[in-house]
């Protein structure tokens, strides 16, 4: 990716970032493993930055993740409808990225993420490139679904989970408090399906 960032007054500059990586798949009905390793490179060539500081900038920033899952079926009655379909799933996704000094890169269009399941198992806790978080951490989720074998239709979905923290935080955006602490809040979702064209979810 290549981006030249003007701005009447701030600082400006080009960024060029490439994030090869390689991943095994394992999969079957019943489980699945996905190991993957990659290096996020970046370079920047930057005008107006304050005395001091690089006008050119290199980073590079390998990155490991671990992702499974097992995946549990029986047949239940919910509702009076038989032969219902429950799943349950277990899910631990680890990460884990070294630190890397980041405080002299510009932030152009990069930001905090929230906190929900897309989230939670994702690599970077920031969305754009002007900032790689540091990781060393394992996400935890069990979910359950309610399927009608006849329809395919998932009538409840719920699931909990939480991610777990090894170290402390140091890679941040300017301005943001770095946490310290060893586990983000428990969440939890909860959803279904109510018609053929219409669902309901919530995130707590």
């Amino acid at each position: 990716e290549y981006v030249d960032f003007t701005h009447p007054t701030a600082v400006i500059g080009q960024r060029w970032t490439a994030y090869p990586q390689i991943s095994l798949p394992v999969q079957t009905t019943a489980f699945s493993f996905t190991p993957k390793v990659g290096v996020h490179v970046s370079r920047y060539l930057l005008d107006r930055q304050p005395s001091g500081t690089p006008d050119y900038i290199s980073r590079n920033v390998p990155i490991a993740s671990l992702d499974s899952m097992v995946t549990l079926e029986r047949d239940i009655e919910w509702m009076g409808k038989k032969d219902t379909l429950q799943t349950l799933e277990p899910r631990l996704y680890y990460v884990y990225i070294p630190r890397r000094e980041q405080s002299q890169i510009p932030v152009f269009d990069t930001a905090a993420t929230g906190y929900g399941v897309t989230q939670i198992f994702s690599e970077n806790r920031y969305a754009g490139n002007d900032r790689i978080g540091d990781a060393n951490q394992l996400t935890a989720m069990v979910s359950t679904r309610l399927i009608d074998p006849a329809s395919g239709r998932q009538m409840l979905t719920a699931g909990i989970g939480q991610r777990y923290y090894f170290t402390d935080q140091t890679v941040t955006l300017p301005g943001e408090v770095p946490r310290n602490g060893r586990t983000a809040d428990l969440l939890a979702v909860l959803g279904g399906q109510v018609s053929d064209r219409a669902g309901v979810d919530a995130l707590v």
